[in-house]
């Protein structure tokens, strides 16, 4: 048997190659709730939670003071075009409705538009306006995530059952603690595309959550999405053919997809620019930029990675979350992501003269057109992407 070790170099060799020095930086989980607030973050201290072993304890919902200071950060540094640094963000467009749920004593599972969620929150109110402006600016360039990012079937069932860390959560407006935190060594925050009839037996739909994810992500938008990441980097051929049927062209992770089937989980490996039976387009991720989680995933981490990306002829793909710009819970969070991001994006340019920072629907155009000419990529392509999406369905409420 082939070691994974190997099988994960020859994923990242092979497939396509280009001499342009291209910067890709995706970030997951924007617009998902996870620690409610700081009160509630130090009343799980008090009530004996260790909130400090995981970093994504200081993860919460995005505030407008967030992302007007990442914004910042994108727009000082430009490429050899004079472009801004740009953020892939994959959008998490609903989450759970914690009234209706309560009220249907906990049998019934309901969700709320992110829109409805940020409405609820101090600081929250004119985000939505800040995702477009991001847009409008082309930094913050919103893709699909998931429609939420828990398993909440799992979820209703601990509340059901009288977990007591689901309701004490619960009850603060989160849906438990990351598993290093967890009492009952449990997180709901997991991979959802799981086996068709696994879903089923739990009243799942994959259907419902991917196509009412991708037509809620339209109306906020007003766009369709063309690239996605699954939760988790867990997923199915099944997932694959309602993507495609939703104009999903691109679809992002790392090498190895984690596929839950019936016989248990195995594991697949794809390469940059291989095409799935549907032709949608695999993209992967070989870098890594996750200060808040670990030093070890620092700039200068990064920096060495986007090197040997570089030695091999391949786009630079930055795997990042949002909690690393968050400070709802500790600004000094924000404050050390904003200042290594600063600092790989200086050192980045500087290192290399002529780099060209992508969007991620940029780049697989790129790759399924086999483009290797600079003067072939213009400003303006992420928004002729999506306008010329053939499955683009109703048009949804933001303007371009």
């Amino acid at each position: 048997m082939i070691p994974t070790i190997l099988l994960k170099t020859y994923a990242y060799l092979k497939g396509w190659r280009t001499d342009l020095k291209i910067i890709v930086i995706e970030s997951d989980d924007w617009g998902s709730i996870r620690t409610s607030s700081k009160d509630s973050y130090d009343c799980l201290v008090a009530s004996g939670f260790p909130m400090d072993r995981s970093c994504y304890s200081l993860d919460a919902l995005e505030t407008e003071e967030d992302l007007e200071m990442l914004f910042e950060v994108l727009k000082s540094i430009r490429d050899s075009r004079g472009m801004p640094a740009c953020m892939t963000a994959y959008m998490v467009v609903a989450n759970p409705d914690f009234h209706k749920i309560k009220e249907s004593n906990y049998t019934k599972y309901y969700y709320e538009p992110v829109t409805s969620t940020l409405n609820k929150y101090y600081g929250r109110i004119n985000v939505p306006q800040l995702w477009k402006k991001g847009i409008e600016q082309g930094v913050f360039i919103t893709q699909f995530h998931a429609r939420e990012h828990i398993r909440w079937w799992d979820w209703l069932r601990s509340l059901q059952k009288g977990s007591f860390e689901a309701l004490e959560t619960f009850n603060l407006g989160m849906c438990g603690v990351p598993f290093a935190v967890s009492k009952e060594k449990k997180s709901h925050y997991v991979g959802l595309y799981s086996d068709r009839k696994k879903l089923a037996d739990s009243g799942v739909s994959l259907e419902e959550l991917i196509k009412g994810g991708i037509k809620l992500f339209n109306k906020i938008f007003g766009f369709n999405p063309v690239s996605t990441v699954a939760p988790n980097c867990y997923w199915n051929d099944y997932a694959e053919s309602i993507w495609s049927e939703c104009g999903i062209r691109y679809i992002q992770g790392g090498p190895v997809k984690y596929v839950d089937g019936p016989d248990g989980i195995k594991k697949k490996f794809v390469y940059l620019g291989e095409r799935n039976s549907f032709g949608s387009i695999y993209l992967i991720r070989n870098c890594s930029f996750e200060p808040s989680r670990n030093k070890r995933f620092n700039a200068e981490y990064c920096l060495k990675q986007i090197q040997l990306a570089f030695k091999l002829h391949k786009p630079a793909v930055i795997s990042t979350h949002r909690v690393n710009y968050i400070g709802a819970i500790d600004s000094r969070n924000r404050e050390r992501g904003l200042n290594e991001l600063m600092h790989l994006l200086k050192k980045i340019t500087e290192k290399w003269r002529d780099v060209i920072f992508l969007s991620t629907p940029e780049l697989g155009y790129l790759i399924e057109n086999n483009i290797q000419d600079l003067k072939e990529i213009n400003e303006n392509l992420f928004r002729e992407i999506s306008k010329t999406n053939i499955r683009n369905s109703s048009k949804g409420d933001a303007k371009f």
